[in-house]
Formats: C-alpha cells, sequence, structure tokens
C-alpha cells in the first residue's frame, strides 16, 4: 500500500467514525450506547455516582450539629436539618427531594492526611489500582462504557486500566445522544454497520503499534472495543430534549456542574456502571463562617444534585450517590482537616451516619479509612463478595440496609 493511499485510507476511516464513536480513532471519547436490554433494565441497574469536590467537603454538610454548640462555621440552630437517625446537617440539602433525604448517610474516612495531593492520590488508589475501575470492573454488566469522567476535570488517581476498563472522558453528550438514537435525523451519519467495520479496520491499521505500546495506548486499546460492542448493539431512542430540559440545558457541552449530573445520568442509562464528576474549587481558606462554602454548594452542586436524585435515586433502582472532598476544613480557620465526611444517597442507604466529626473535625479513633468508603460503595451497589472483599469488606453496616 502506497503512502498516499495509507494516508486516505485513514482519514476516510475517521470520517466515516467520528460522527458515532467521537472520534475514536483519534483517542477521544467512545460513546455508550442504550440497548433494548439496557433499556428495560434501567430501572433495577446498579451505578454509583461519585462527585468528588476537590479542595475539601467542610462537615458543616455532613455534621452539623458538632458545631452547633459553639457556633463555629456559623452553625446555628435555624440553619441545622435533623433528618432522624443521628444525621443532621446543613439545611440546605431540604432542597433535595423525600426519598434522598429519607436515604442519606454521612460516614467517615480517616485517611490521616491533611495534604491535598496526598489526600486526593490516596482517595482514589486502593491495591495500587483506582477504585473507580476496579469497582466499575467488578460490577459486570453489559454496557460498552463500564466507567466515564464527566467533564474536563478529572478524577484522580492511578489511569490503568483494571480487567479492561478505563475511565472514558466525556466532555460532550452529542455523541452519546446521538448513539443512543436521541437526537435529530442526522444524514451524514454513517450506518452503524459501517461504522463498526470502520472502527475493525482502523484497529487493525494499528495493532501492531498497539501490541507494541500496551501500557502507554491501553485507553485507545479499550476504546476500540468500546466503540465496536457499542456500534454493534441495536440502537434503542429516547427522548433527548426531555433530559435537556430537566437539567434547564440549552447545550451538549459538559461543562457546568448542571451538565455534569446531565451527563451522569445519560452514561447510567447508557450501562455505565461507575461515573466521576469534579467539581474544583473548594480549598475554602478563612472561610469562618462556611458562607462560601454553603453559597456555592446551593448554587452549584444541589440544584443538579436534586433533579439527578428525583430522576435516578429510586426504591425500584440501585443507583447510588457519593459525595466527598480531600478533606474536611479544619477550625478555626476552615483550613485542612486530617479526615474526611462523606455523604452517601442511594435506595440501600439507611439514615444514620457512621461518620459524624467532633466539635474539632476529628472522627473517633478507629474509623474506617479509603478502603472502608469503597467497600461500602460496592456493597451498595450489590456488588460480588469478592469486589466488596478486594477493599477490605464494609465496615459501615449500620448505615446499609439489609
Amino acid at each position: 500500500m502506497s503512502k498516499s493511499k495509507s494516508n486516505i485510507s485513514r482519514r476516510d476511516l475517521i470520517k466515516l467514525t467520528a460522527g458515532t464513536t467521537g472520534a475514536v480513532a483519534l483517542g477521544g471519547f467512545v460513546p455508550g450506547i442504550l440497548t433494548s436490554e439496557a433499556l428495560a433494565q434501567t430501572a433495577t441497574q446498579s451505578a454509583v455516582l461519585v462527585v468528588y469536590l476537590s479542595g475539601g467537603y467542610n462537615a458543616i454538610f455532613t455534621s452539623a450539629d458538632s458545631f452547633s454548640g459553639a457556633g463555629t462555621f456559623g452553625v446555628t440552630n435555624a440553619n441545622m436539618l435533623d433528618l432522624g437517625g443521628g444525621l443532621v446537617v446543613d439545611n440546605s440539602l431540604a432542597t433535595l427531594g423525600a426519598f434522598a433525604k429519607a436515604n442519606m448517610a454521612t460516614i467517615g474516612v480517616a485517611h490521616g492526611i491533611a495534604a491535598h495531593g496526598g489526600a486526593r492520590t490516596a482517595q482514589f488508589t486502593v491495591n495500587n489500582l483506582n477504585p473507580v475501575l476496579s469497582l466499575a470492573a467488578g460490577m459486570g454488566g453489559s454496557g460498552s462504557i463500564k466507567a466515564a469522567n464527566v467533564g474536563a476535570e478529572m478524577a484522580p488517581g492511578p489511569q490503568t486500566a483494571v480487567g479492561g476498563t478505563s475511565l472514558q472522558q466525556i466532555s460532550d453528550m452529542k455523541s452519546t445522544i446521538d448513539a443512543l438514537g436521541g437526537g435529530a435525523v442526522d444524514p451524514t451519519m454513517p450506518k452503524r454497520e459501517f461504522a463498526a467495520k470502520g472502527i475493525t479496520a482502523a484497529e487493525m491499521m494499528s495493532l501492531q503499534r498497539l501490541k507494541g505500546n500496551p501500557a502507554s495506548l491501553a485507553s485507545m486499546t479499550n476504546g476500540y472495543k468500546a466503540a465496536f460492542d457499542t456500534l454493534s448493539k441495536p440502537s434503542q431512542p429516547f427522548n433527548a430534549q426531555e433530559l435537556m430540559t430537566a437539567y434547564n440545558l440549552t447545550g451538549t457541552a459538559v461543562t457546568s456542574m448542571m451538565s455534569k449530573f446531565a451527563a451522569a445520568e445519560l452514561m447510567v442509562r447508557s450501562g455505565a456502571n461507575v461515573v466521576t464528576a469534579v467539581s474544583n474549587g473548594w480549598d475554602t481558606h478563612g472561610d469562618t463562617s462556611g458562607q462560601r462554602a454553603r453559597q456555592r454548594f446551593t448554587q452549584e452542586i444541589l440544584p443538579g444534585l436534586k433533579v439527578f436524585t428525583d430522576r435516578m435515586v429510586k426504591a425500584d433502582s440501585n443507583v447510588t450517590v457519593v459525595i466527598f472532598g480531600d478533606f474536611a476544613r479544619s477550625l478555626p480557620g476552615s483550613d485542612h482537616a486530617s479526615v474526611t465526611s462523606a455523604t452517601v444517597i442511594g435506595p440501600n442507604v439507611k439514615l444514620g451516619t457512621t461518620g459524624k466529626v467532633d466539635a474539632n473535625v476529628g472522627l473517633p479513633a478507629g474509623s474506617p479509612g479509603i478502603n472502608g468508603m469503597w467497600g461500602l460503595l460496592a456493597a451498595l451497589a450489590k456488588a460480588p463478595a469478592s469486589v466488596v472483599q478486594g477493599f477490605g469488606g464494609n465496615p459501615h453496616t449500620a448505615i446499609i440496609k439489609a
């Protein structure tokens, strides 16, 4: 094959597949696909949404009553919300739906790290692997993408694939919507069977390089497989406009937190097991009244969280949401605590707490660490026992329904 002919073939293949696969031949995002089977199983599908507040997560959202006596972080009787079961949170969470508030808990994570980089790496590294990928791979399922990161901000942790599962970045929902058959008919889009053949041909042309660089090109290898799996399944139309309207969006780019929650729903409905959404800028030094944390949480996190939980976290579903950050904010200056406290919401969550911090933003001696949080998430997702035990088991049995 001459050089010019080879170049033309590659260019034609990229053109053929780009509309359907998000330019997978260039290493981009490969969309998921909602099959008829997946559509029927949406109500019972297991999935976990990880919302990570990079910089910190103030414990007023998990243990508000710990600060009421001294009034630190601006906590008063007027801005606390007692949900029952010993769980008292900031009353900004009152905007969430009744089901979410009745199936919410706080867990403690005693990681002992007060540095941003160390805390981020540690919380997303278990057994030298990314627990997001370990959990996603262990949950099984037929989704062509098992782990997705929505938005440009990537979740921390190793990016090495686990069991063939890699973290696929979703920066725009359009390619997924097209793959699901939810957008307007585009006459320039190739037929799915032709696109699948194009992906196979592109992979074959790259096979020697992929085999010669298995580690550095792992995401590319996984991308080809996900693309082929996606395009080999029949599309199942859904109402994309209804999704956009629910989240009050006018475009498909994944930039704001609202669009990240919408993209998370899209990926869960397309079969993803674990989705990560990162929000930067939560290093709230000097926020002694907690006002900055409250205002930003209310404006940026709660609106999308409410829509997502109202639509996806239900009694007949198995979708869990966890919210945590680098660490809680310490007193008196809202600096770096050496522990964090996480919020967990889901149908298998029993209202209560195993992670209430004390008045000095500490956790009791012997509190579970990072592995315990991931073990809980695996248990809530009804992952196989081997997956739960792979994280060291679930030490938070008090807040999981039998």
